[in-house]
């Protein structure tokens, strides 16, 4: 049972998600337990355990992406689709790293690959790289990973909680992690997670550690243009 929580001030809107959910469970044969709420304000209070989120950005009193922070701080892994009509929202969706972000009106094709993918996300957000340093065998979660870097003789892998060389190349760890809709090149030594990705410009990419300290990586230029390209697809398409 994978637990849905649809936020919006508009019932017009709830009740659009909620069918297009109803066909995803049915075509799908996946239960899903929804919640649905006109606003934001009930995580003030409540300690609300969900798996994927539908927030509406435009809500008075506690919008919506200050319930996605809410939210992510109260379930870390929960995957968030934002609802906004104005592509203003996207830099600040960004800092709270929603999982896909859909424009309004909603288009059913957009909401229902999105949808599918958030559910393959929650069902995925598990698997693990195993990694030998040091005599050690350690595991990480693809999840966690920030990026990884080439070095002469492997990579360094960098989390949110620490750096582990390898003998593997980003190549080799591309092949391994298999997830190329998240893992792409912003430099030819320098595999990114997406998943983390707070901001980029044509120089640099960046992630954010906790409230208070980021981290940044290399943008090549040449691989500026894919890599926005990537990102949108990966954030689902808005324009």
């Amino acid at each position: 049972m994978i637990r849905v929580l649809i936020c919006d001030d508009d019932d017009s809107i709830i009740c659009q998600v909620e069918k297009l959910i109803k066909e995803i469970e049915y075509n799908h044969k996946i239960h899903f337990l929804i919640d649905k709420k006109n606003d934001g304000a009930f995580m003030l209070t409540e300690s609300a355990a969900f798996d994927i989120a539908i927030v509406d950005v435009e809500m008075n009193g506690v919008n919506g992406i200050q319930l996605s922070t809410l939210l992510k701080e109260a379930n870390p892994d929960i995957q968030i689709i934002v609802l906004t009509s104005f592509q203003q929202y996207l830099d600040d969706a960004m800092q709270v790293h929603v999982f896909r972000y859909l424009s309004k009106p909603i288009d059913k094709d957009r909401f229902y690959k999105s949808f599918i993918a958030a559910v393959k996300e929650y069902t995925f957000i598990s698997k693990n790289i195993v990694i030998h340093e040091n005599d050690k065998i350690i595991k990480i979660r693809t999840k966690d990973i920030f990026y990884i870097e080439n070095i002469k003789y492997g990579s360094i892998i960098h989390t949110k909680t620490n750096q582990y060389k390898t003998n593997q190349k980003p190549k080799q760890w591309s092949e391994i992690i298999n997830q190329p809709s998240c893992f792409v090149y912003s430099h030819n030594s320098i595999l990114v997670n997406l998943q983390n990705v707070i901001d980029f410009d044509k120089s640099s990419v960046t992630f954010r550690i906790n409230n208070e300290k980021t981290i940044s990586t290399y943008m090549s230029q040449r691989k500026y243009q894919s890599f926005k390209k990537a990102f949108f697809e990966f954030a689902g398409g808005i324009k």
